[in-house]
């Protein structure tokens, strides 16, 4: 699997607008939609047809925040749009019905099976012998090996991987009786063995200069498959295009061409009331205002799979200390941000307790407890006890001559991000602490997280799939490539490596809980909302809306006939 946890700017206008919906029912949530209507949470929210009632022919065009300039989807660097790009011409093998539950594509995989041999996790799949890379390669365990080296962080210098959860668990990927049977055991019993293989890497591709550069402005249309190709790329004008693979031996896709374009807030908006896209997201006020004259269209929602959510820094100066995290915490009121975000919309939601699990799982629970309380009194004695005074009259606190200061990067200029970010700007001068935002354009995104040039970041989390708590490490592990803030010990390493390696799914989210708790009590961690995805498509968009974790594959998406 892949890209089941991503960091990735904030979706403000979009409200997050992803091609993967929660299979449970919500928690927290309630509210109402336009003109006072109720704003229906389903867990999975779109058009489902057949496909033989789908039209043949037809183009599909697709909003995206931007053409990245690293298109290797396995790398660190990579972003949601990278990993929405590849999903299109690189095989799919992981999907999810709309339940929420897990079966692996049957265009790729024939047979599969999972069991336990000698105390480890086996799971031995069958790929479909018709199935080629572009290049001809035939897809077998060679593909799975591939996937699992790059992927696995046993060599961070050369393959910096921006998922590991899962692979690092592996202890063997061989061949079966024959090239297309592959056999992965895992190093002992893990319960979250699905959250692998979502995607897989090509072969030729293992490389660490290819893995690292190889990709950076050049897609690779022949180390993909699936039911689509690449036509063109366009790194400058900010477009890419699909067409039907001639070499494709699954269900022959509907559409003739899709088409992945990359627009800001505004114009992506007109883009839709032109007719130049089909499908936006609508999760504010303003955008559901927008389309509400709209008489061709249709509106979906389902609980969003993102977390907005700010990490702080503890490697700069002024984060390093924990009191001084703690009393930040304190003194945000994320109640407020809410509302904020959600203004017009009149959705509610308790605030958010975990960055794994999203309120809308039957598995969630509030694991920030105390910490997450707003409380600007408790903030401002803890920064007196840090050192950190405020003398009558000072805007701002100061410790040893040097004003308590911190920076946040902005990378959008919608104006709903600019009142968020005013928002916590002023809560902070509340305590005593002076908020400097520096704004950097979005294409800073991926230099700015590897670079950790700030104190904190408004930043998200995106699921593609119902384990989240399977990503334990992958969050809070002390060297964890998601995570920005420096935080994290070998002793609660050892304990994330306990509660991933537990024999059932309900033990290992038990265990988790309670290992997620400790985690977030570092302080490093602040989980805003998840909120509602709202999405807007052209009337007749078959098998793509507000998805959840609902996942079908590209060749069944379409127009109804």
């Amino acid at each position: 699997m892949k890209h089941i946890l991503k960091v990735t700017t904030v979706a403000m206008a979009a409200g997050a607008l992803l091609l993967s919906a929660c299979g449970t029912g919500t928690t927290g949530q309630s509210g109402t939609g336009e003109g006072g209507a109720p704003l229906q949470i389903k867990a999975t929210d779109y058009l489902k047809v057949d496909y033989a009632d789908l039209k043949d022919g037809g183009t599909l065009t697709l909003p995206v925040s931007q053409v990245t300039d690293q298109m290797n989807s396995f790398h660190a660097d990579s972003t949601n749009d990278t990993s929405v790009i590849w999903s299109w011409y690189n095989p799919q093998i992981a999907l999810f019905d709309d339940q929420g539950e897990w079966y692996p594509n049957p265009a790729y995989i024939t047979e599969w099976k999972d069991e336990v041999v000698d105390g480890k996790t086996q799971v031995t799949f069958t790929v479909n012998d018709k199935a080629k890379w572009n290049d001809g390669t035939p897809i077998d365990w060679t593909a799975f090996e591939a996937t699992w080296k790059v992927s696995n962080g046993k060599d961070a210098a050369n393959f910096p991987a921006n998922n590991t959860g899962g692979y690092q668990q592996i202890e063997s990927i061989t061949k079966g009786d024959k090239d297309n049977v592959v056999v992965v055991k895992f190093d002992r019993v893990f319960p979250w063995w699905k959250q692998t293989f979502e995607t897989l890497y090509h072969p030729k591709a293992v490389d660490p200069e290819i893995f690292q550069n190889g990709y950076i402005k050049n897609a690779h249309g022949e180390w993909g498959a699936g039911p689509y190709k690449l036509e063109n790329i366009d790194f400058n004008g900010g477009s890419v295009t699909f067409v039907p693979n001639e070499n494709w031996w699954g269900d022959k896709p509907k559409l003739e061409r899709v088409t992945l374009v990359a627009k800001d807030d505004q114009a992506e908006v007109a883009a839709f009331k032109n007719k130049e896209i089909d499908m936006i997201a609508v999760g504010n006020a303003d955008r559901l205002a927008q389309v509400a004259d709209l008489t061709d269209i249709t509106k979906y929602t389902a609980p969003s799979l993102s977390l907005a959510l700010i990490q702080l820094n503890a490697d700069s100066e002024v984060m390093k200390d924990k009191e001084v995290r703690s009393a930040f915490f304190h003194a945000i009121d994320r109640e407020t941000l809410f509302k904020i975000r959600f203004q017009g919309i009149d959705f509610k939601e308790d605030p958010v307790g975990s960055n794994l699990v999203r309120p809308s799982q039957k598995s969630y629970q509030d694991n920030l407890g105390e910490l997450g309380k707003f409380d600007p009194e408790k903030a401002k004695s803890m920064l007196e006890a840090a050192g950190w005074t405020q003398a009558e009259g000072q805007e701002y606190r100061t410790k040893d001559g040097k004003t308590l200061e911190v920076l946040i990067p902005n990378f959008s200029t919608n104006p709903l991000l600019k009142n968020m970010y005013g928002a916590i700007q002023s809560m902070l001068k509340n305590v005593g602490i002076k908020l400097n935002i520096d704004q950097r354009s979005a294409a800073d995104f991926q230099k700015t997280m590897a670079d950790k040039s700030f104190d904190l970041v408004l930043s998200g989390l995106t699921l593609s799939n119902p384990f989240g708590m399977g990503d334990l490490g992958q969050v809070y592990r002390s060297d964890s490539e998601l995570s920005k803030t420096g935080l994290g010990s070998a002793e609660l390493d050892k304990k994330i490596e306990e509660a991933e390696h537990q024999p059932t799914e309900a033990e290992a989210v038990e265990a988790g809980n309670k290992v997620e708790a400790e985690a977030l009590a570092q302080a490093g961690w602040l989980p805003i909302y998840n909120g509602p995805v709202i999405v807007a498509t052209r009337n007749g968009l078959a098998n793509i809306g507000a998805m959840g974790f609902t996942k079908i594959a590209h060749e069944y998406i379409g127009w109804k006939k």
